[in-house]
């Protein structure tokens, strides 16, 4: 799957979206999001997971930082943290249906921001 970004500045015109991960893996089982990332090899840029339902994640078993999406129903990006240090917690997102889990950086990179929109290709 990939994530595609439209910026809301952009006034979501075609030619503006782009793809911001293009290795997107989808965490939709109870299993396996209680686990997320912990045991994954670190994210390189392109890659990430979504989690779907969430609100809030935690960083206790993860070995790397990561940047996290947070979106609602509609896909626009609610809240987004930035360089989320392993053993720690994240606020939770009452308007958040999903996160997207990115490697430390992305959020930066790919100029993402908080109003954006996303949406989740095959």
């Amino acid at each position: 799957m990939k994530l595609l970004l439209s910026p809301a500045a952009a006034g979501n015109a075609i030619d503006k979206k782009r793809v911001v991960v293009d290795e997107l893996e989808a965490s939709e089982a109870m299993s396996k999001r209680t686990r997320g990332l912990i045991g994954h090899a670190p994210l390189r840029f392109g890659q990430g997971m979504m989690i779907r339902p969430c609100r809030w994640i935690h960083m206790f078993g993860m070995s790397f930082p990561i940047d996290v999406l947070y979106v609602n129903r509609r896909g626009r990006i609610v809240a987004v943290s930035e360089n989320l240090r392993p053993n720690r917690i994240d606020r939770p997102v009452p308007h958040a249906w999903y996160v997207v889990e990115m490697a430390a950086g992305a959020i930066r990179e790919a100029r993402i921001r908080v109003g954006d929109l996303v949406e989740v290709l095959p």
